[in-house]
């Protein structure tokens, strides 16, 4: 019997999937083909061509409207070709990762007209704050969408209540993490507090710092953490920045706050390795890769509780602290209590790794397909 077809198809490519998709293609016993519906996104400088050439992929043409929001942009990818590899392909299951632009949604019709089993990856939960007129809207359609589904594959905990909410069996789904090299980023962060004083005086550091790393946008938390700052005054910890975004110029003018842009992942891995603590205070945010990095790296991590990552990754007064989203005196009162540990063994970082990814994503894959794959 040949391996069972099955279409992965994902919006674009992603440095944390990416070792996943590579893992799963490498295998055998499965028959694996990778569709981008675009190369990348707005406000994504992820530098990934070596990643991806040891993937195989294509990536649909298409156009790609944008919708511009103050705290975002929205791109909706137009990709008829995905019609014809649909068609095409004799596919025994379609991964789909998510239900947003228009191939996403031309193979979930394609898969229930069909009868081809579908399954949905998501990064979605239900903390996320949304209209009334959107949340009217999802109740009404997406337990179609999302229930007619035949597993779920959820990036964490929060993810798969929101997948279970609007139909799957919570039996039907499994936590296929968004997650990172953590044995890699591990040693890495190790080796750079080995050079503790050449890494701090080449890149100018201060002896002790809290880290924000990600875009310097409103969505992620920027205006709280500097009126933290400034509620802190002269208590406030030293800020090492490594990111870009619109609100660059606001966090230029306070006392205390390092910029350094744009930092690569070498770069990153140092700047995690020696912080004191890294602060994701995001007021939206799915997962949040940026808590598997700290916390991979040693670096205990202050984050608020919209961060998706947070009910699997942090425990609060032991790798690190959670704060109320959107609430500046709470993140106040978080900078400024004693730090936890950031003892990688501390929490469930070290199991968070792509070997797990890759058993929860197969075992998804049997329960949809029968007998088609070794156990």
């Amino acid at each position: 019997m040949s391996p069972p077809r099955v279409l992965i198809l994902s919006e674009i490519p992603t440095p944390y999937r990416l070792p996943l998709y590579e893992r799963l293609a490498a295998r055998p016993d499965l028959d694996v083909q990778i569709v981008f519906c675009a190369a990348a996104e707005p406000d994504r400088p992820w530098q990934l061509d070596e990643q991806l050439a040891r993937v195989p992929h294509r990536v649909l043409p298409g156009i790609a409207p944008r919708i511009r929001t103050r705290t975002n942009t929205f791109v909706y990818e137009i990709n008829p070709s995905v019609v014809r590899i649909l068609a095409r392909g004799r596919w025994d299951a379609l991964v789909i990762g998510g239900y947003a632009v228009f191939a996403e949604q031309a193979a979930i019709a394609y898969a229930r007209l069909r009868r081809i089993p579908y399954l949905l990856h998501s990064e979605s939960h239900l903390g996320k704050p949304r209209a009334a007129l959107l949340r009217a809207a999802k109740r009404a359609v997406l337990p179609h969408v999302v229930g007619g589904a035949t597993a779920g594959l959820a990036v964490g905990s929060a993810a798969a209540r929101y997948l279970a909410a609007y139909g799957i069996p919570p039996e039907r789904i499994r936590i296929v993490p968004n997650t990172i090299d953590v044995a890699g980023f591990s040693a890495r962060a190790e080796a750079a507090r080995g050079q503790d004083g050449r890494v701090r005086h080449e890149r100018g550091l201060p002896d002790g710092y809290v880290l924000f790393a990600g875009r310097l946008v409103e969505a992620k938390g920027v205006p709280e953490l500097i009126q933290a700052r400034r509620l802190l005054g002269r208590q406030a910890p030293a800020l090492v920045v490594a990111g870009e975004g619109p609100l660059a110029a606001e966090l230029e003018g306070e006392p205390g706050v390092h910029m350094l842009g744009f930092q690569d992942e070498n770069r990153l891995i140092e700047l995690y390795a020696l912080a004191d603590a890294t602060v994701v205070p995001s007021r939206v945010e799915p997962w949040g890769v940026v808590v598997n990095e700290a916390l991979a790296c040693g670096s205990p991590v202050i984050a608020s509780d919209a961060v998706g990552a947070v009910e699997d990754l942090i425990v609060d007064g032991v790798n690190g602290r959670v704060f109320p989203a959107g609430v500046a005196s709470a993140l106040a009162d978080a900078l400024a209590a004693p730090l936890p540990s950031g003892d990688p063994s501390r929490g469930r970082i070290q199991s968070w790794t792509y070997e797990y990814a890759e058993e929860q994503f197969l075992e998804a894959l049997r329960l949809v397909m029968p007998g088609r794959l070794p156990t």
